[in-house]
């Protein structure tokens, strides 16, 4: 077997110091853009890689990261994913997504695997909240978890009490007066602020509540309930969902009434996905900042792992709302 080269043989062929090799590699310290181009074209020459397991076992922890998810086929945990693995990549870290299925006894599974793997981080995507080792840095994205402590948990989540209230600001503003809110009753914290927001609307204008709950979010379960809601309570002339494909099946459930979108009721989505700009019509939906997001969750835990105090262990991403034909 050919003898793995050394560091030293990298530095003496790149005219550079050892250390300076070093700092290549780890990308910390002071070198020009020239030094590490001559370096890593020596090593590229080599086919030489630096032994990630032996840096792991000097410092008690991986360039290795998880990234618990629920439902990778969803475009906004997928988009999350993809930018906390591309930012914490320019880092050195390599990262494990886990796909849940919205299983918690896949989610405990998976979280296990990864301690025992002694990785350095774990990004828990709208997931449970978990006893973790100490030495392992958690944050907790998109989502605040049942049992979240303030004082010790790591938190990044949107402004959703500002996103359910935008699209009832939205909506009345538009001429609606008859403003329903479908929502999973007593669902996740998203959820929940997500209907505090549109409660708040529609009290500042004095205009009556109106409720269509839905046992979980899917377009057939949004497509029923709509029609059993209109043929039980009347129509109205504004709905707000609390994602997009909730909005979709509303919309299916309208239109097999002859209810037509937006001549007779106005319609909001969630989430912004790729679902709102190319339906017809087009729906308004509230974006969130993806990008944002998942920069600030990386940046918490590259702080942490550096031994940094953090005061803020909370950050909340501002929303916006983006309009399209179904509030037209």
């Amino acid at each position: 077997m050919k003898e793995r080269p050394s560091i030293k043989t990298i530095a003496d062929l790149s005219g550079v110091s050892v250390a300076t090799v070093s700092r290549v590699i780890n990308q910390n310290g002071r070198f020009s853009a020239e030094t590490e181009e001559r370096v890593r074209n020596v090593m590229k020459e080599l086919n030489y890689y630096p032994n990630t397991v032996a840096k792991s076992l000097r410092e008690n922890h991986s360039m290795v990261v998880g990234v618990i998810v629920p439902d990778i086929t969803n475009t906004h945990f997928s988009r999350l994913v993809l930018e906390i693995e591309n930012y914490l990549f320019q880092h050195g870290y390599s990262t494990v997504i886990c796909n849940t299925n919205e299983s918690l006894t896949l989610e405990k599974k998976h979280l296990d695997t990864l301690i025992s793997q002694r990785v350095s981080g774990i990004f828990v995507l709208s997931g449970e909240h978990h006893e973790m080792p100490e030495d392992i840095a958690v944050v907790y994205v998109d989502r605040r978890p049942k049992g979240y402590d303030e004082e010790k948990d790591y938190l990044v989540e949107s402004d959703n009490e500002k996103g359910g209230y935008l699209v009832a600001c939205k909506l009345i503003e538009r001429g609606c007066r008859n403003i329903a809110f479908m929502y999973v009753k007593d669902g996740d914290f998203n959820n929940n602020m997500r209907y505090i927001g549109y409660k708040r609307a529609i009290d500042e204008y004095g205009l009556p509540e109106r409720t269509i709950n839905v046992s979980h979010v899917s377009a057939p379960v949004a497509t029923e309930a709509v029609r059993r809601s209109l043929k039980e309570d009347g129509c109205f002339d504004g709905l707000a969902c609390t994602t997009d494909l909730l909005a979709v099946g509303s919309f299916l459930g309208l239109l097999e009434e002859g209810i037509q979108v937006p001549g007779k009721v106005k319609l909001t989505g969630y989430d912004d996905s790729i679902t709102a700009s190319v339906y017809h019509p087009s729906l308004t939906s509230i974006h969130q900042d993806t990008v944002s997001m998942a920069k600030q969750s990386a940046e918490l835990f590259l702080r942490q792992i550096d031994g940094e105090k953090i005061p803020n262990k909370h950050i909340l991403i501002p929303v916006r709302l983006v309009e399209r034909e179904t509030t037209g």
